[in-house]
């Protein structure tokens, strides 16, 4: 018995006897199915392609009414065009237009450069913002100031890359010269520079520092220690604060500086160099030296080997305390109405003063007999002096020889020429005493001064007695003017020798 393929009705074939009971089954099978099946209606035709339950969901969605969709042409602010391509028409939004609740982000803005971080910065700022920046000082060309106390570090191992802030190698600058240039013009606050031991190649230069702050640069904490904490020089100029530098070994004397190794020019504030030293060898440099400002200090320092320890001009003003040196030709030199007030000193060298300046220790007062001025007044005597006394021709002018010195306190008389050479034009007492050894008798016995190679006028006379040595002395008050030079000229009548040791000498001296 065969069955169909669909409904698999049975078919019997010619062998097969053929039953009432298949044929109603096949009957039943082929009624059922009838059921199950969709008319044909004029219009509704289904196509032979399957309809699937996903395509009949689709269909279902599709709002009533609907048809084959055509995007509209539109054209305005907006441009909408069926190919999908839409534009708006630049200007046309404006700000009601945009939701306050959008956030937009500022990136998005004008070229993208600006985050919403940085466009936060402008809250709070006024409309009158340009205004005001147009009328806010420039600081390329108004200085700036302190706001708060400053303390640099400076190590020989730090950086000038470095904040200078912190007292590390890693934290310090490497030059002095870096950290003061991180100081604002105006000062109103402290400001330390902290230097550690070391070899610096700097010259410290302060200029034109103001306000109502002070700066301190600071190296070891005793003289004897500031060979540990080595510098070039220190200039200051036109500084109106306070200035200190403590505790550093000056090692160079620039001639761009006066030749010293701190020149303070044209200062009017206050500036003190203490327990510092200058002590290489150099007689044509000098110390410290002053210019044209009132108010200088050195205190507890060690000047040594220079021409002036300490120098004074114009007006300048400089108190010397505690401070000690050797090998100086001058300790100190004051010109052009240059001061030097000093006490508790022990610099050797001469003193030097012309043109008004003033020099003053102890007891501080001016006498108008000079007794504070004894160390800077030209001033000498010397005597006849060896084992074989002048002779003399007779009636032969002849320069008397005084060899030995006993004082020259400026070095103004030359032993080998006999001759005293002006230094300061003033009023000067001048003696002289010879002995002739055994004139003959009625010999004239002379004693002459002598300015600038000539006979100035006679100190003494007197004829010889028979058998018998003579003394003539005498003195004159004369005014001399700067390098004029002083002899003393004798003549006798007859041959004879000029006494050896104090019976014949030489002595001048400045007193007005």
């Amino acid at each position: 018995m065969q069955t169909t393929g669909n409904l698999g009705l049975k078919k019997p074939e010619g062998t097969d006897i053929v039953d009432i009971t298949d044929l109603n089954g096949n009957m039943d099978i082929l009624d059922n199915t009838v059921n199950g099946k969709v008319d044909k209606i004029s219009g509704k035709q289904l196509s032979t392609n399957d309809y699937t339950a996903a395509e009949k969901t689709k269909l279902t969605g599709i709002a009533a009414g609907a048809n084959n969709y055509t995007h509209p042409n539109h054209t305005g602010d907006v441009t909408s065009t069926g190919d999908g391509v839409t534009a708006i028409t630049p200007g046309v939004i404006v700000d009601a237009d945009v939701n306050a609740t959008a956030g937009i982000a500022a990136t998005k803005i004008g070229t993208g450069v600006v985050s919403n971080t940085e466009f936060g910065y402008l809250d709070g700022v006024t409309s009158g913002i340009q205004a005001q920046l147009a009328a806010r000082p420039l600081l390329t060309t108004t200085p700036q100031q302190t706001t708060a106390a400053l303390t640099y570090y400076v190590r020989t191992d730090g950086n000038d890359s470095n904040t200078g802030l912190v007292n590390t190698a890693g934290g310090a600058f490497k030059t002095i010269a870096k950290a003061v240039s991180m100081i604002p013009q105006i000062v109103n606050h402290d400001v330390a520079i902290t230097t550690a031991a070391g070899t610096y190649t700097d010259e410290i230069v302060l200029g034109g520092y103001s306000g109502s702050g002070q700066i301190v640069i600071s190296g070891a904490a005793s003289v004897s220690a500031s060979i540990n904490y080595k510098v070039k020089n220190v200039f200051a100029t036109r500084n109106s604060i306070r200035i200190n530098i403590n505790g550093f070994e000056f090692t160079d004397a620039p001639a761009i500086r006066n030749n010293s190794c701190v020149y303070v020019m044209e200062n009017p504030g206050f500036f003190e160099v203490a327990i510092s030293r200058s002590v290489f060898v150099n007689t044509a440099k000098n110390g410290v030296s002053i210019s044209g400002s009132a108010t200088v200090n050195v205190y507890n320092c060690e000047i040594s080997n220079k021409q002036y320890a300490v120098f004074a001009s114009y007006k300048g003003s400089v108190a010397v305390q505690e401070t000690i040196g050797t090998g100086n030709t001058y300790r100190f030199r004051t010109v052009a109405g240059g001061r030097i007030d000093y006490f508790n000193c022990a610099i050797a060298g001469l003193d030097a003063v012309s043109d008004a300046g003033i020099i003053m220790g102890a007891p501080g007062i001016v006498n108008p007999w000079g007794d504070n001025t004894l160390s800077m007044r030209p001033a000498m005597r010397a005597y006849a002096h060896g084992t074989t006394s002048q002779a003399l021709s007779a009636a032969v002018w002849t320069k008397a020889q005084f060899p030995q010195e006993n004082v020259d306190n400026l070095s103004n008389y030359d032993p080998s020429l006999h001759r005293f050479t002006v230094s300061q034009e003033g009023i000067y007492q001048i003696n002289s005493v010879v002995t002739f050894l055994n004139p003959s008798a009625g010999a004239a016995c002379e004693l002459y001064l002598y300015v600038n190679g000539a006979g100035y006028r006679r100190l003494g006379y007197a004829p010889a007695q028979a058998g018998t040595s003579m003394c003539v002395t005498g003195s004159a008050s004369e005014l001399l003017h700067k390098n004029d030079t002083v002899e003393i000229y004798v003549c006798c009548g007859s041959a004879c020798n000029l006494s050896l040791a104090t019976d014949s000498n030489f002595e001048i001296v400045r007193v007005a």
